[in-house]
């Protein structure tokens, strides 16, 4: 898993009028969300944000801080508010990584391989993007790649079917399809009707 350290600082005022201050000093208002109805309030520099700006969400963040509450902890990005005009960054929330704990984690998939199905005509779906996992941090995969080349028409792989890095284990219900190779979809045959008002419309197109 990528990591990354970022400088926060430790922020005492709340409201909208202090949110305003601090974005016109430069900063951004932050929260870190922890696992036991816990929370701390923090701010930090857009100079720092575009450390973690293009990062994905699965990203280990690394905080330095001159407050001790916050200095030497783990998080993970949770999301973001931008401004609705401008774009700008409005409010960051971050959740706090567990100390010596796995952690349920949102991986993206990706398919790799083209199914057997797809060379007879089928059509690849693909049913779910990203999958829930277990895993300390430190072993979390940036992804999870699907091989499908061996799928036909009409078959799916499932969560429980894929082959999870070590210290990774499955947390949602292993009969969910990631993919299927369905059949290619049948052209309807046109009534005799239907084929005279087709070709009536496509002379008034030319007319005109």
């Amino acid at each position: 898993m990528e990591t990354v350290t970022i400088k926060l600082e430790k922020r005492d005022c709340t409201g909208k009028n202090a949110a305003r201050a601090l974005r016109k000093n430069g900063y951004i208002p932050t929260v870190i969300y922890g696992t036991k109805n816990e929370h701390y309030l923090a701010k930090i520099s857009y100079k720092e944000f575009h450390k973690i700006a293009k990062q994905h969400k699965l990203t280990l963040i690394n905080i330095e801080s001159n407050d001790s509450m916050l200095n030497g902890k783990r998080v993970f990005l949770k999301d973001y508010t931008k401004h609705p005009v401008t774009d700008k960054i409005l409010h960051i929330d971050f959740y706090l990584v567990p100390e010596k704990e796995a952690v349920k984690i949102e991986v993206p998939v990706k398919l790799i391989g083209k199914p057997v199905g797809v060379t007879k005509g089928g059509i690849l779906e693909q049913e779910r993007y990203e999958i829930t996992i277990k895993a300390f941090p430190e072993n979390a995969p940036a992804l999870i790649e699907v091989d499908v080349s061996n799928l036909d028409i009409g078959e799916s792989i499932h969560l429980g079917e894929i082959n999870l890095p070590e210290g990774v284990t499955l947390a949602e219900s292993p009969s969910i399809a990631v993919a299927t190779v369905v059949p290619p979809k049948e052209e309807k045959e046109l009534t005799e009707e239907e084929k005279v008002a087709q070709l009536e419309a496509s002379l008034a197109e030319k007319k005109e």
